[in-house]
């Protein structure tokens, strides 16, 4: 035993894995998480539904707004695909005698240009007869200025006089293919024969002229993406148009044009009207001003509905923890009984509230990019499910469900729902910080 008690003690100077202490968390955020987990279990019910709130409005926040955005983007490139970036109409007369001219002119300003001719006419197949619209192009200066002949199944192919491209989705509802035959009616010259007279009566005049339609061959097929021209739009070479139509060879209706930078042409718009004062000048703005009007204020509007799931989740985060501080108001009296201020007091509920916002918003962000990657499958399921399509291209113009999630609008998302959530927790914070000791610690819950 004296060997013992004279024996120096031998203190490591490095302790053992086993003894070294976790890493202790500030105050406020240990409280926080420990009232979000109860006691007994491993995870709260009333935590979870918090969670879930944020958790779905994020996510149908962020499908919307994709989708919405995905509608502007994809329409307004099927639409640059088929029309120019500016349009020359005549203003004395109904078409251009000497079309490319004007071209020719333009060319000197640096801008592609080619003629066009367009009007309405009936395809007759069999006994189906339908209204469609003939546009008719020049091959050479059209690929130049749209992108039609890029969207042909066979881009490599000439249009020739009495020949024809049709669009897919026309081609599978009439049952055409390539090398098929049909007639084309032009109303121009069905009616040129009818007079109106001064007094309102009609006037039948007799012609020596023996009127047949156009009888013309697929040649091929082209898709836009977007419904309204893949099932109505037939292309042919502009000769044909404008025998058909009724015009001199050589004439057209409009001269399309496109410009360096589409989004800006105020500038060379004005220029152009002081040069060519017999020309009336259309941008693609304005020929479809109303549409992307419609769009932009359904996207609006729709942002603006789905923000109030977001809010209504917010109202679950303020029940959860109002619930959580009158569960906690003796803890809360004993916590400020021992000098704990009451900002750190609201600091507790505010981080939950954060907390809660965070996991909300991190799983309503992955659930609804998750549902964008699969958006077509899911359509697709739905529709098997209900017996019908959920997603007709005929209302909403494009052949699929169409998507764009920017980085603008994601942080948007985030940043709103992360405010709303910590917004949410105000209250209760408030609450509890003006809860005074003494009562507090005369509850009995």
């Amino acid at each position: 035993s004296k060997n013992s008690s004279n024996k120096p003690l031998k203190i490591p100077l490095h302790p053992a894995p086993c003894t070294l202490k976790k890493m202790k968390l500030p105050a406020e955020i240990f409280l926080a998480l420990r009232y979000l987990k109860p006691k007994r279990t491993f995870v709260s019910i009333i935590t979870l539904l918090s969670i879930l709130g944020p958790t779905l409005g994020v996510a149908i926040l962020l499908i919307v707004s994709s989708v919405m955005a995905g509608f502007d983007r994809d329409i307004r490139e099927g639409i640059m695909s088929m029309q120019a970036h500016l349009t020359a109409y005549p203003v004395l007369s109904e078409s251009f005698a000497k079309p490319l001219e004007i071209v020719e002119q333009l060319k000197k300003h640096g801008l592609k240009s080619t003629p066009v001719i367009e009007g309405n006419a009936l395809i007759q197949i069999r006994k189906q007869i339908l209204p469609k619209v003939i546009r008719g192009i020049v091959p050479d200066l059209e690929k130049e200025v749209t992108s039609i002949q890029r969207n042909y199944f066979h881009p490599g192919h000439i249009l020739k006089e009495g020949e024809v491209i049709l669009g897919a989705r026309l081609a599978m509802m009439t049952g055409l293919r390539e090398g098929d035959e049909f007639l084309i009616h032009s109303p121009a010259r069905l009616t040129k024969n009818i007079v109106w007279k001064e007094d309102g009566g009609v006037e039948m005049r007799d012609s020596e002229e023996l009127y047949l339609p156009e009888e013309v061959r697929v040649a091929g097929f082209y898709s836009m993406g977007v419904a309204d021209y893949d099932d109505n739009v037939l292309v042919m070479h502009l000769d044909q148009a404008a025998e058909l139509m009724g015009l001199d060879w050589g004439s057209a209706s409009s001269i399309q044009i496109a410009v360096p930078d589409p989004m800006q042409m105020n500038t060379l718009t004005e220029k152009l009207k002081q040069e060519f004062p017999l020309c009336q000048f259309v941008t693609w703005q304005e020929k479809n001003k109303l549409l992307f009007g419609t769009l932009q204020v359904e996207k609006n509007l729709m942002t603006f509905l789905m923000t109030f799931i977001v809010l209504v989740a917010s109202f679950c985060i303020a029940t959860t923890l109002i619930t959580v501080v009158v569960q906690k108001t003796r803890e809360i009296g004993v916590l400020k009984a021992v000098g704990m201020p009451g900002f750190a007091i609201a600091r507790i509920f505010l981080l939950q509230g954060a907390i809660i916002g965070v996991l909300g918003t991190g799983l309503g962000v992955t659930l609804g990019l998750t549902v964008m990657a699969l958006r077509d499958r899911i359509a697709s399921l739905l529709s098997t499910i209900m017996g019908h399509e959920i997603f007709p291209a005929e209302l909403y113009h494009l052949m699929k469900i169409p998507a764009l999630t920017t980085p603008t609008d994601l942080l948007l998302i985030i940043s709103l729902s992360l405010s709303i959530c910590i917004l949410a927790a105000l209250i209760p914070a408030i609450y509890a910080a003006a809860l005074q000791p003494a009562k507090a610690l005369q509850e009995d819950n």
